[in-house]
């Protein structure tokens, strides 16, 4: 059981509605770092493009808020900080309120500790919504505006200049099949060999590679062979049908 993480689940949902809602609003990558980024869109990494977005948008998101409405920030609202910061166990210093210090400069100074603490939530938000395709699809299409506008080293691209195509690792293959349960997202065919043998895996990019998409975990869904033959390669796509935990009365 080692490999069982304490996921605290505290302001999580807040934060994922902020990341769903960024995404489905076309917020790109901004204030990131472009060699993370490059790193984990040519090779499938377990520090995925989604934590990074998360990270990100978290921080940018935060430190605009700081910025803009310090004065009329109260003990009450830090206190939900300290409340975060204390569950994961990060030491920080705390605001005084009757003093002359101002409360963005206070951010500013412990902006490490911020952002340290955005990571330790990137990967609560990241279980929420890697089980959200249609999120992903959306997020996705991020990623490939961002791939195409990002000088991205010769090694790593086509002569198109999309990204190459890389072997998915197991891992990837099976965090995705038991995410999908086992069955093409888009015509239900079970692909768990445990009924049909004669029907085979795919593992799909949700965003093409030929349409700028990236090497990442969070763009591979699981087809049947003849659906994911039988896509158009004008635009990324999923479907948005999931097997209910019981069954409907």
């Amino acid at each position: 059981m080692k490999d069982l993480h304490d996921y605290k689940f505290n302001s999580t949902y807040e934060l994922a509605d902020l990341i769903d809602g960024s995404a489905r609003a076309s917020m790109g990558f901004w204030n990131f770092n472009e060699r993370d980024f490059i790193n984990s869109a040519t090779k499938f990494s377990k520090y995925t493009l989604l934590h990074m977005y998360i990270e990100a948008i978290a921080f940018n998101y935060h430190y605009r808020d700081f910025r803009k409405n310090g004065t009329s920030i109260d003990e009450e609202y830090i206190e939900k900080w300290y409340t975060l910061f204390d569950l994961y166990s990060i030491k920080i210093n705390r605001f005084k309120f009757n003093g002359t210090a101002k409360i963005l400069t206070w951010f500013e100074k412990n902006n490490r500790k911020f952002k340290e603490l955005f990571k330790n939530m990137a990967g609560e938000v990241f279980y929420v919504l890697f089980s959200n395709r249609g999120f992903l699809l959306e997020f996705n299409k991020l990623v490939s505006e961002t791939t195409y506008d990002l000088i991205i080293p010769k090694k790593f691209l086509t002569n198109k200049g999309t990204i190459k195509r890389q072997n998915i690792p197991q891992w990837v293959k099976i965090a995705v099949f038991h995410r999908d349960k086992g069955r093409c997202v888009f015509c239900n065919t079970d692909l768990s060999q445990l009924i049909n043998t004669l029907t085979r895996s795919n593992y799909d990019h949700i965003v093409s590679l030929d349409l700028f998409g990236a090497n990442d975990p969070c763009n591979i869904q699981l087809s049947c062979e003849h659906c994911n033959k039988s896509k158009a390669n004008k635009d990324g796509t999923t479907s948005t049908k999931y097997i209910p935990w019981w069954p409907s009365q």
